[in-house]
């Protein structure tokens, strides 16, 4: 029963099978491992705005995604593919609509990710509305009344001072109640001349006094 033929295939067969069992561990070890460093991780939204978003990932190996979005799930007919290799991944999306919901998925080689089935998904910010400013309502000044007589028009101003002269009217029937004297410097004594003779020695005092039937009594000197 000793053959040393037969004893020679069965060595060989075991050595076959062997290095056969070993070549599949180590396929299976080397595809499988590259297949998840091109797996995207950590799929990140950030920086959503009204016409633009960063989509960030990472991978185990360098690779170049391609990101494949739109405003359906089943129609993603946009694409926005990175520019290199690498293994921390970012890509910005613009020329995006306002209030909108997007979807995408990531595309690396011929293989397409998503997020467990289904595409990841964003919405866009809407378009701020624009606060209307309160109007502000204008108060004219006051404005002091203009008094119109005989076509002449001026605007009263207060009497300067009144000066009641008691030394006057000593002399006087003690019945009878102090006449006031005014600073009086026109030299005039009806309205009249008092008018005409504005700016020339009268002022509109002058004639404020006189057309309210002051009774004036000239200082001495004026007269």
């Amino acid at each position: 029963m000793n053959n040393p033929e037969l004893t020679k295939k069965i060595i060989a067969g075991v050595i076959g099978i062997f290095l056969s069992v070993l070549i599949i561990i180590l396929s299976f070890r080397i595809f499988g491992t590259r297949a998840a460093d091109f797996e995207p991780r950590d799929v990140v939204i950030s920086n959503i705005e009204k016409n633009s978003v960063k989509i960030s990932w990472s991978t185990g190996a360098e690779t170049q995604g391609i990101i494949e979005y739109g405003t359906s799930p089943t129609a993603l007919n946009f694409f926005a593919p990175e520019a290199t290799k690498e293994k921390n991944h970012s890509v910005d999306l613009t020329l995006l609509s306002p209030s909108t919901t997007y979807y995408f998925i990531i595309r690396i080689g011929e293989k397409k990710y998503d997020n467990g089935g289904v595409p990841w998904s964003f919405t866009t910010k809407g378009i701020e509305k624009s606060i209307l400013s309160t109007p502000t309502i204008m108060t004219s000044p006051e404005v002091s009344p203009t008094i119109i007589n005989d076509n002449q028009s001026f605007t009263p101003t207060p009497f300067q001072r009144l000066i009641i002269d008691d030394n006057s009217n000593k002399n006087l029937n003690p019945t009878l109640n102090p006449t006031p004297s005014l600073s009086f410097n026109c030299q005039y004594n009806t309205c009249q001349e008092i008018k005409e003779k504005l700016g020339k020695g009268c002022t509109t005092e002058d004639y404020w006094k006189c057309i309210f039937k002051l009774t004036i009594t000239p200082t001495p000197g004026n007269i």
